[in-house]
């Protein structure tokens, strides 16, 4: 099977979690990172979510979960330890149209792959299903290669972003002139946080644009 991979605005949108354990506590967490509103549906809950309800980060209601507990939520993921439960919940949703995530990732309409971030900098990766374990592994050299100097090279270019689009009107003239700032040197610089070198030659760069601009013009 393959997935078409998307990333989803979950932010102020109401997403419920079906369990209370460790593996439903990492799922809360990557939806609050998101700024999503999260409601947490199980009997039993572990200290880390108990600790969320406490804080007023989560609402909760300890009782087993059951269709009608469903609203118009946007996202369901089932996370508990029962695949009985899981499949049910997974049935439920999918019946009212929300996006559904298993655990197991069996019942479900999508799959939450391993990611890293670095600030706004978000990738993800995924196995189609054939091994999360690798999906882990390639994450944790990823996250060996991207440091924190990555999520400021981004940050960098995007105060870039409208002087580019300013000077160059057309799309393609502006993928040419990132193509060429943004190459193995620039991994390199980055890598290093030599941030004030890949600065002057972006500045290189636009200054040659904006003279060949003014040769234009007087020409």
């Amino acid at each position: 099977m393959k997935l078409y991979p998307i990333n989803l605005n979950v932010a102020g949108k109401s997403c419920v979690v079906v369990g209370g354990g460790e593996v439903a506590l990492r799922k809360i967490l990557g939806l609050l990172e998101a700024g999503a509103l999260v409601k947490v549906i199980a009997p039993k809950i572990c200290a880390g979510v108990d600790e969320l309800f406490q804080r007023g980060k989560i609402s909760l209601t300890r009782e087993k979960f059951s269709p009608d507990m469903l609203d118009d939520e946007f996202i369901l993921i089932a996370a508990t330890d029962n695949p009985e439960v899981n499949r049910q919940a997974s049935e439920a949703a999918l019946s009212k149209k929300i996006l559904v995530n298993t655990a197991e990732g069996s019942s479900g309409n999508f799959v939450v792959p391993s990611r890293i971030r670095r600030g706004d900098l978000l990738l993800t990766v995924s196995t189609d299903m054939n091994s999360p374990a690798f999906s882990r592994f390639v994450r944790q050299m990823l996250e060996l290669e991207l440091g924190e100097n990555f999520c400021a090279g981004l940050k960098l270019i995007a105060r870039y972003r409208e002087k580019v689009k300013e000077l160059l009107p057309n799309p393609d003239a502006r993928k040419n002139f990132w193509r060429e700032v943004l190459t193995a040197d620039t991994w390199k610089l980055l890598k290093l946080g030599e941030f004030n070198r890949l600065e002057n030659q972006i500045n290189r760069l636009l200054l040659k644009l904006q003279a060949s601009r003014f040769v234009d013009k007087v020409e």
